[in-house]
């Protein structure tokens, strides 16, 4: 009887280990950097602050993805549409990137991060000489 408990005890270590295993993942890089603007603003508009706002992306796949500019626009989008903004502003853009270590392969999800000022942009009636 005490040889079964000990075996099972022992499934239920290798069960444990196992799941810990495939849900942990290890941060292999993390950059943030701030930018200007995501959009071009017409010299001739009009920026009016409507809030602040955040907004992510992320992908996975058997390489690591360091910068992708579609992934930074569907961030950017994310966070615009949380207020109907036209250009985010001031923002600072967050990239980590997380290996899960199986047996032979390796699987990196990469997310990224912006976090900023939503303005909508009205494209003024001036004439510019």
């Amino acid at each position: 009887m005490t040889i079964s408990r000990s075996l099972q005890s022992v499934r239920a270590g290798i069960l444990i280990a196992a799941a810990a295993a495939l849900t942990s993942g290890c941060t292999v890089m993390q950059a943030s950097f701030p930018a200007a603007q995501s959009h071009f603003a017409y010299p001739n508009s009009n920026i009016t602050p409507i809030g602040h706002v955040k907004g992510s992306a992320s992908i996975t796949g058997l390489m690591p993805v360091v910068q992708d500019a579609d992934m930074e626009e569907q961030a950017i989008q994310n966070a615009l549409a949380q207020k109907g903004g036209d250009v985010l502003v001031d923002y600072t853009m967050t990239t980590k990137v997380t290996m899960l270590p199986l047996m032979f392969i390796n699987i990196y999800t990469t997310d990224l991060t912006v976090e900023g000022t939503a303005t909508k942009m009205e494209i003024g009636k001036k004439a510019l000489h």
